[in-house]
């Protein structure tokens, strides 16, 4: 049975928003919505749905965000000093018993490590990236006793080839999505198909890759449209930054920057499409828009790094090397030119979601997880 009183602690540039909100306030919002356990977080609206009593607004977290990088560099003593500050009013709602969930802060994990262990209260750092991989040694034996969640089992074999022995504990969880939102629709076979991306703008999602696979196409007579969905932050945090700007001056005739989107008209806009594409050029760690898009209808084509491949061990998609716009379009235009291969894959797509990635399954995860702590 989970503990009375679990507080989730997002990072300072993670508003629970369901607009301008990122992957955090999304994970949180979805496994958490049935439980009591409370969201701490720099900023919110009512967007998710979530009663005032279950989301606290901790005062001046927001205001870390642009002293963050700095303070991450700082002496491990000036390091503890600001954060404890900052952290104050939330250390004060926290009693013996009580757990505190840190989404993607290691640096703020092991500065509470130490009060946490005088106080008694249990802490939890639920990674979504790679960032703890850079702890300096005072972080690092700060936590060397908490429980490490990561979204894919490529984080972790990252974590345990960096930093081997570490930690005493640590386990997957990964993302899903919300089959109420996202479910799949007969799509026509006559129409143009359309290719769709969704994500942040920005250099490392690989948008301009997918640009150049599209005049690829266009070049070879593929019949193909593409529906760029996205901005450079999450919601009205999003601007025409110099990337966006560059994309649109190299758009292909058969390409369009359709602007950010959230809620139902996203998810309307995936069920739109017949084609989804994460062209990813880093080691993304497990990102949510595959996920979405399985969960559409949508086959995946997609590139081979970081925790992609696990989204698509079950079937639904192809991967291909990143920053490869040749293979890309390759790729693409096999789903394009042959129907049923694309249908096939779209339903093994939405299998593979239903049997291994809603949120559901997600829950049931996390809830081990905290029964685990708390015996």
């Amino acid at each position: 049975m989970i503990m009375s009183r679990v507080f989730h602690l997002l990072g300072e540039d993670e508003p629970f928003s369901e607009r301008n909100g990122g992957a955090i306030s999304r994970w949180a919002a979805n496994v958490l919505r049935e439980g009591t356990e409370v969201i701490v977080c720099p900023a919110t609206d009512t967007s998710w749905g979530f009663s005032a009593g279950r989301v606290y607004t901790l005062p001046n977290w927001n205001r870390a965000r642009s002293v963050h990088p700095v303070l991450y560099r700082l002496p491990w003593i000036a390091q503890k000093g600001v954060y404890l500050r900052i952290f104050r009013p939330l250390l004060k709602m926290l009693h013996r018993g009580d757990l505190l969930y840190v989404h993607n802060r290691p640096e703020c994990a092991a500065v509470l490590a130490e009060v946490a262990e005088r106080r008694g209260f249990r802490l939890v750092l639920h990674m979504h990236n790679s960032h703890l991989i850079r702890a300096n040694r005072w972080q690092l034996a700060a936590m060397r006793n908490i429980p490490v969640v990561l979204c894919s089992e490529f984080l972790r074999s990252e974590l345990n080839t960096a930093l081997p022995h570490r930690f005493q504990s640590t386990s997957v969880i990964y993302n899903g999505a919300d089959d109420t939102k996202f479910y799949p629709e007969q799509r026509s076979d006559t129409r143009v198909p359309q290719v769709i991306f969704t994500g942040r703008l920005v250099p490392y999602k690989g948008a301009h890759v997918l640009l150049e696979a599209m005049r690829t196409l266009q070049r070879r007579g593929v019949a193909a449209e593409c529906k760029i969905v996205g901005g450079s932050n999450f919601g009205d945090n999003s601007r025409r930054t110099g990337y966006v700007k560059k994309l649109a001056q190299m758009m292909p005739a058969n390409t369009e920057l359709a602007g950010y989107y959230s809620g139902n008209e996203f998810a309307s806009l995936l069920r739109g499409a017949d084609i989804f594409c994460s062209p990813s050029i880093w080691n993304d760690p497990f990102p949510l828009a595959p996920l979405e898009a399985m969960a559409s209808g949508l086959p995946v084509v997609a590139s081979r790094a970081g925790g992609i491949p696990e989204a698509l061990a079950h079937g639904g998609g192809i991967l291909v090397a990143p920053n490869n716009p040749e293979a890309l379009a390759d790729a693409l235009r096999l789903l394009l030119e042959d129907v049923k291969y694309r249908q096939r894959l779209g339903a093994e797509a939405v299998q593979a979601f239903r049997h291994h990635f809603r949120w559901d399954a997600v829950r049931a995860d996390y809830h081990a997880l905290i029964r685990e702590v708390s015996s």
